[in-house]
């Protein structure tokens, strides 16, 4: 038979309302913890899970409060290759940033869940467009003499030397009559544009076998050949690239 001393319930008090202060304390620190920014190096982890590049960097100014609010947040890729527009560096700025903190803590996943503002750069070098270039022609058994990349801003310009078995025929069927030698040799000058991330093309000039190609025919190259690219969005940022800046050594493409 369960026996209770009714004169030793009052002496258990203090010791409850301690427990019971201990309990709702350590649960208060828990979830202030939680709500905590995450150190840099985890964030930056948990962006490798999304972009293979050679490095990740990110800068955040916090907020006036503590939790996942930030006044603003720099995150910038060097050399991403893959699974993406190749480029020398990316950088995306937002502005009152808010970072999912149970995705990165449960997941290692990286979410913005709100923002006031965004940027996006990403710039490509010239070397890189070549290489990208290169890769592309070996990998398509592409054949070329000699194809040289150079930026004049406003305009890329490009010096060719193709054999003429190198073009599909029919591509090649609307520069028939230009062909000399069984090649196609010359000088190109092309204006970019960007549009919901695709890149668009338009020739201005192209001097093929000593002949400067008409109008009609270079329309209809450009009809043909648009939209030369297709960049895809890194997984988890929400953007559309909509400029494109030509530079010396860079293209600098923008939101």
């Amino acid at each position: 038979m369960l026996r209770i001393n009714l004169f030793k319930i009052p002496l258990l008090f203090p010791s409850i309302i301690v427990l019971s202060l201990g309990i709702a304390l350590f649960f208060a620190v828990s979830s202030d913890l939680y709500s905590q920014m995450p150190p840099d190096s985890e964030i930056i982890k948990a962006l490798r899970k999304i972009v293979q590049c050679e490095r990740i960097e990110i800068k955040t100014k916090a907020g006036g409060n503590k939790g996942e609010k930030l006044k603003s947040m720099v995150i910038k890729f060097e050399s991403v290759s893959k699974n993406f527009l190749p480029a020398d560096y990316i950088t995306m700025q937002y502005t009152n940033p808010t970072i999912d903190l149970k995705a990165i803590r449960n997941s290692n996943t990286f979410k913005i869940a709100s923002y006031s503002d965004f940027k996006i750069g990403v710039l490509v070098s010239d070397q890189t467009l070549k290489n990208e270039f290169d890769k592309t022609a070996k990998r398509l058994n592409i054949q070329f003499n000699k194809f040289l990349i150079k930026f004049s801003p406003p305009y890329i310009e490009l010096e060719f030397d193709i054999p003429a078995n190198g073009i599909s025929p029919k591509d090649r069927k609307i520069v028939e009559k230009f062909v000399k030698n069984k090649k196609f040799e010359g000088y190109a000058a092309l204006r970019l544009e960007v549009h919901d991330n695709k890149i668009f093309v338009s020739p201005t000039k192209v001097i093929l076998n000593h002949f400067l190609l008409p109008m009609t025919v270079t329309d209809e190259i450009k009809r043909r050949i648009n939209p030369l690219y297709q960049i895809p969005r890194i997984p988890t940022f929400n953007y559309s690239l909509e400029k494109v800046g030509i530079q010396k050594k860079y293209l600098f493409f923008s939101n």
